[in-house]
């Protein structure tokens, strides 16, 4: 490589000068490079860069320029010219080969340039016949042909190579064979996790719970079971009252009149009675309290209560009845114990159908997570009153934990997946999830089991397929794969190539890679699924 450095005020006959005295510098039978070291204040234009090159290139020799400046680089590789921005890279790197320009004559010599051996060519200037002569030798050169002519050569030689290679396939014996694979089924249980906020994770198990709480109120009423003797009826009778004074008296209804004797029992007149001066008159009675204790002998109702008792007297004739006991209900402890136990179960039953309406799609609440929470019972009435029937009125909360089963699905399919044997398909119409035992750890832990299970294909080789049945009949391959392989039913043969007026083969094609094998996952599956039923 020759480096010619340039002046900042290098004309363009200096720099051609320069290339000349280079070329003959370099001399032997390699081309030459020359390196020209092109300074910032050098300003050449497209003009310039073209002679440079016709110059170059009229030698055989190699040119590139050493510099940076982007406007000059540009315009050099329009020319075909290289460039570089340091020695050592343009000492290293390929430079491009200066294409020469036939309408261009070359540079003439000089008479101290070494003339070419067979001499320039005769004349440079184009005939009227359009004619060019050129030196012996570079007439007998040899030129590269156009990139067009060989991509259409290798085009034709590959249309006729696809020719000759389906008019060849079409006449050779054919067969198409369609197998369904034999299904069988396949189930994997899985442990899981789930954690209240938490996330999921397959490798361990764990899926997300959250929890969730519904508050729900009741009433209910039983009759009690507690028995005693109780005051039931009042007694009756009546009385003779007397008027004392010299005026006529009123006695209103309900006057008291009540014994004088041992257990002072009390009586209330039932109706009016107007008594005339010092007049009688018979008035009947009932007693105030319930039971026998009103049931009075004659003679011992003697006194009158009230503000008229100085102005009457009574007394009984006869005696008083009707007054007796009866047994009745009574609140007991038991009966409060019963009755919140079973209107307990009421509430729960009613609040965990509270807490599956509030479910999303894709969970669930597994009934031994929930716990209950008795609020504010109220009883009416309290134990040992006399009551026929116990009234309750109570709320229960209660809180469970809602689990992702839609999360524990995709784990138990990802487990069921990774249980199948290679090659085989799942029929995905035919899984499904049953939930397992459900333990609770903590209030915020539970784990449980899901049980994946489904209907597997078996996969086909459809290599030994073509193996097998090469030059058998049709019956004698259906026979062969049904016995080598698991096939859920015959498979179907069908011999070719499928041409008008041509008689299809009796035997299979003796190349394999002339017999089709289709392998009919989707009948099979149907078939599966079908049975199934």
């Amino acid at each position: 490589m020759t480096l010619v450095e340039l002046a900042p005020d290098e004309t363009l006959a200096g720099i051609l000068a320069q290339v000349r005295a280079a070329g003959l510098a370099s001399g032997g039978s390699e081309i030459g490079r020359i390196l020209l070291v092109v300074p910032a204040g050098l300003r050449l234009s497209a003009i310039e860069l073209r002679l440079v090159r016709r110059e170059a290139a009229g030698r055989e020799l190699r040119l590139a320029l050493l510099t940076s400046d982007p406007a000059l680089r540009r315009a050099a590789s329009q020319e075909g010219i290289s460039t570089f921005r340091s020695r050592n890279w343009a000492e290293r790197a390929p430079w491009r080969r200066i294409r020469y320009d036939s309408r261009i004559p070359p540079p003439s010599h000089g008479e101290s340039d070494v003339a070419p051996p067979f001499g320039p060519p005769v004349r440079v200037s184009r005939s009227a016949a359009s004619f060019q002569p050129m030196s012996f030798l570079r007439s007998y050169a040899r030129r590269a042909s156009p990139w067009w002519g060989t991509l259409g050569l290798l085009l034709t030689l590959l249309v006729l190579g696809a020719a000759l290679y389906f008019a060849f396939v079409a006449v050779l014996p054919s067969a198409h064979v369609t197998v369904a694979p034999v299904a069988e089924p396949i189930d994997v249980t899985v442990s899981l996790l789930a954690m209240q906020d938490a996330q999921v994770d397959p490798e361990t198990g764990i899926v997300p719970a959250r929890a969730l709480s519904v508050q729900v109120s009741g009433e209910a009423r039983a009759p009690t079971t507690g028995r005693r003797q109780e005051p039931n009826a009042k007694s009756r009778g009546s009385v003779l009252i007397e008027n004392r004074t010299s005026a006529p008296v009123l006695v209103p209804a309900e006057t008291v009149v009540s014994t004088a004797t041992g257990n002072n029992v009390r009586f209330l007149t039932t109706a009016e009675a107007p008594l005339v001066a010092n007049g009688r008159a018979t008035v009947p009675i009932e007693a105030e309290l319930p039971g026998p204790s009103g049931n009075a002998r004659a003679g011992t109702i003697t006194r009158v209560e009230g503000p008229l008792a100085l102005s009457l007297l009574a007394t009984n004739d006869a005696p008083t009845g009707g007054g007796n006991t009866a047994q009745v209900g009574v609140v007991t402890e038991e009966d409060k114990v019963r009755l919140q136990a079973t209107l307990l179960e009421a509430l729960k039953t009613q609040a965990f159908e509270q807490l599956n309406q509030r479910l999303e799609p894709g969970s669930f609440i597994p009934a031994e997570s929930v716990s209950y929470l008795v609020l504010s019972p109220t009883f009416t009435p309290f134990v040992g009153e006399v009551s026929p029937d116990l009234f309750l009125s109570m709320s229960v909360q209660a809180v469970g934990l809602v689990v992702d089963s839609q999360a524990g699905q995709k784990v138990a399919l990802a487990r069921l997946e990774s249980a199948m044997p290679p090659g085989t398909r799942l029929i995905s119409d035919t899984i499904r999830y049953i939930p397992g035992s459900v333990v609770v750890r903590d209030p915020q832990t539970i784990s449980f089991s899901i049980t994946a299970e489904g209907t597997l294909l078996r996969n086909i080789d459809s290599g030994a397929v073509r193996s097998a049945i090469t030059r058998l009949g049709p019956e004698e391959a259906r026979q062969l794969l049904m016995t080598r392989f698991s096939l859920s039913e015959s498979p179907t043969i069908e011999l070719g190539p499928p041409w008008p007026f041509f008689d299809p083969p009796a035997r299979l094609p003796a190349l394999p890679w002339r017999i089709r094998v289709t392998v009919d996952w989707d009948a099979a599956a149907a078939l599966a699924m079908h049975r199934g039923q």
